[in-house]
């Protein structure tokens, strides 16, 4: 071989290689976000949720707009198997029966078309396992269809309106027709795959995953949680904070719903959280110059709550252990414990978006607040509810302590206004919120979420400063509409919100909006959002120090955390050195750290999610049977002729090329 034989050898294999080889791959498919996709999660005896076969699950795109169009499929559907493309209304355990009953649905994609009147796969009574007896007899949530915890056994996605057009175009183009040939021609199909490792129920996930026999060990679930977030109003460093009994003031952190990466939460627990949040800046301000309490107030926000309690379970456990809020190393420990019998008063704000009125669910134990919220009423319609407690935190504290005093204040007497609720949907229209970025109180109306948010604080502030002084607010102090409508925005609009960039959260400021949630998640994956409304309870209970270098010093006493955040919400580029009490606690469910725990026992929440690698989701082209045995058989006869040809050159091979003539190593 000489040399120009040598380059034009060279040059084909340079134009070869230079071959971009996915260019095939991307025409054949085309790719669709798949984060917004239902997956599994275990308790203690069954699995629920959704998962694909290994590898994905596919069938042919059926566009369906009302049951009849379903049906038609079902019984007129001559491929192997179809994923129908339908309404979220469509989604209810009557049209799953039809579904399962067939076994010729692989999946489901769903879209939304029109305004719904309600839409929540929660039960019809939440944590009903978890609640004391007889809450469930009323029915909290009578929309409630309880999809949220069956077993499915194919991949559920939901599409933007985008990702519906284009697939509602392939299925005009190529399926649409002729139904009868659908097994004899390609159709248009998807892939959906998010294939779940964990299976079976959360014991037998856990043993799996701890197997010492697995030489390739993988984890296939973590437990539910996070952390809770707790704070006092006055600290806690001298006796005399020592020996007082608490006001606790509780709300719930998060949410769920069907789909991954969707976990709105506006009226529920965006709402409630909001009034937490301006009714602590308020209680603040309000006691600034007071030295003569009768009870502090413990700030308390739990994580987990959606699924049977798993921070407040958590904080009632370790307050029985003598953990809370810190594990005591010595009986030096600076940190008082704080235990059930220790709270006073117990108030969990539930649903709170706005409503015909407030309503406050009384304990069996009653106490005198709800005649103190009437004195500093400013609603039209307050009531009080005596019987059943609705699904709460509360019932945590209750199974500990039955005579606990407390209500449970809320926007519901008997069934839940939010019809929304743990879905989707919970977003800010539910909630009819926009965002007025003032601080002039006449422009914001009175009508508003704002408004309403800020009456509920004002109530709510002034009767707990009259529980724990003693006597009537007379300063001049007032609820900050400004700061409410800031809060709203920063949950449901706006992660780079003036209040984030306050408490100097810049890592959750560039992160895109719903990229993080108020999921709980699993433990192994910290929540942004916790860790900011955190440091938000800080910023707005904390006291500003004036030796500023006590927040760059090394600090060794649990009492206080310091914090360097924004002056205020009119000026963030001037900082200061905030001392707060604000401190987070583990929000992980007892059953998980209690060496050989009964998981049949039921007695704390068993929740785990399964873990998987990838949720993707695309659409392509599926060839007609005729047209794959013509490819199968090309390639074989392919395969053949090439062995065929090989062979021959091989035998050939000393007449095909040409070699040099036999001579000794120094002749050539």
């Amino acid at each position: 071989m000489n040399l120009k034989d040598f380059l034009i050898i060279i040059l084909k294999l340079c134009l070869i290689n230079s071959g971009y080889a996915e260019r095939t791959k991307d025409q054949m498919y085309e790719i669709f976000d798949g984060r917004t996709t239902c997956f599994r999660r275990l308790n203690a005896t069954h699995q629920v949720g959704c998962s694909s076969k290994k590898g994905g699950s596919t069938g042919i795109i059926h566009y369906v707009e009302t049951l009849s169009d379903l049906n038609f499929i079902m019984e007129n559907g001559t491929g192997s198997s179809y994923i129908p493309v339908m309404p979220l209304q469509l989604l209810k355990p009557s049209t799953l029966k039809l579904i399962l009953d067939k076994n010729l649905i692989t999946g489901i994609v769903l879209y939304n078309n029109s305004a719904l009147e309600s839409y929540t796969h929660e039960r019809s009574c939440p944590n009903q396992m978890s609640n004391v007896d007889k809450t469930c007899n009323t029915a909290w949530n009578p929309d409630g269809s309880g999809i949220l915890y069956q077993d499915l056994p194919f991949p559920v996605h939901y599409v933007n309106d985008d990702d519906l057009d284009r697939m509602k175009a392939c299925f005009s183009k190529f399926n649409n027709y002729s139904y009868e040939t659908h097994s004899k021609r390609s159709l248009c199909s998807v892939e959906l795959d998010a294939f779940m490792f964990a299976s079976t129920n959360t014991p037998t996930c856990r043993r799996r995953s701890q197997s010492k026999t697995n030489l390739n060990p993988v984890k296939f679930c973590d437990p539910l949680g996070g952390e809770n977030v707790w704070s006092t109003l006055f600290p806690m460093d001298d006796e005399r904070a020592r020996s007082k009994s608490f006001v606790a003031l509780a709300a719930r952190l998060d949410t769920t719903s069907l789909f991954n990466g969707v976990f709105p939460g506006a009226a529920s627990p965006i709402a409630s959280l909001v009034t937490f949040l301006s009714t602590a800046d308020y209680l603040k301000r309000m006691v600034r110059d007071v030295h003569n309490y009768e009870m502090n107030v413990l700030f308390l926000l739990f994580n987990g709550e959606t699924y049977d309690y798993i921070g407040s379970q958590r904080v009632v456990y370790d307050m029985e252990r003598g953990e809370f809020p810190l594990k005591s190393e010595s009986e030096t420990n600076p940190m008082p414990l704080i235990r059930v019998k220790d709270i006073e008063l117990y108030l969990e704000l539930s649903h709170l978006s706005k409503g015909d009125g407030i309503f406050v669910h009384n304990t069996a134990e009653k106490s005198d607040f709800f005649s103190t919220l009437q004195s500093n009423n400013n609603f039209s319609r307050l009531e009080t509810v005596d019987g059943s407690i609705p699904p709460a935190s509360i019932h945590s504290f209750l199974k500990e302590n039955a005579k606990l005093r407390g209500a449970v204040i809320a926007n519901y007497k008997d069934a839940y206004v939010n019809k929304f609720f743990n879905s989707i949907f919970d977003n800010v229209s539910n909630v009819d919120y926009h965002y007025y970025n003032t601080s002039d109180y006449s422009t914001i109306p009175p009508d508003s979420i704002q408004s309403f948010t800020a009456n509920v604080s004002e109530m709510l502030a002034r009767s707990i400063y009259s529980k724990i002084v003693g006597r009537n607010y007379s300063g001049g102090e007032r609820v900050r509409i400004e700061l409410v409508d800031e809060l709203y925005n920063c949950y449901l609009l706006d992660a780079d919100c003036k209040v984030h960039q306050a408490v100097q959260r810049k890592k959750l400021r560039e992160t895109p909006y719903n990229s993080y949630g108020l999921y709980v998640g699993v433990t192994v994956v910290p929540n942004l959002l916790t860790y900011a409304i955190g440091l938000t309870l800080a910023w707005l209970t904390g006291d500003v120090m004036p030796d500023s270098g006590l927040c760059v010093k090394e600090n060794h006493t649990p009492l206080y955390q310091y914090f360097n955040m924004s002056e205020s919400l009119d000026n963030l580029n001037s900082t200061l050195c905030y001392r707060t009490t604000m401190n987070f606690s583990e929000a992980v469910s007892p059953a998980f750290i209690i060496d050989d725990y009964d998981w049949k026992s039921g007695k704390y929440s068993s929740w785990s999610e399964s873990t998987w690698k990838d949720l993707t989701v695309r659409m392509f082209l599926k060839p007609a049977p005729a047209h794959e045995r013509f490819t199968l058989a090309i390639g074989s006869i392919t395969m053949i002729m090439s062995m065929i040809v090989i062979y021959f050159v091989k035998t050939r091979a000393d007449v095909l090329f040409a070699t040099a003539e036999n001579c000794s190593p120094t002749n050539c």
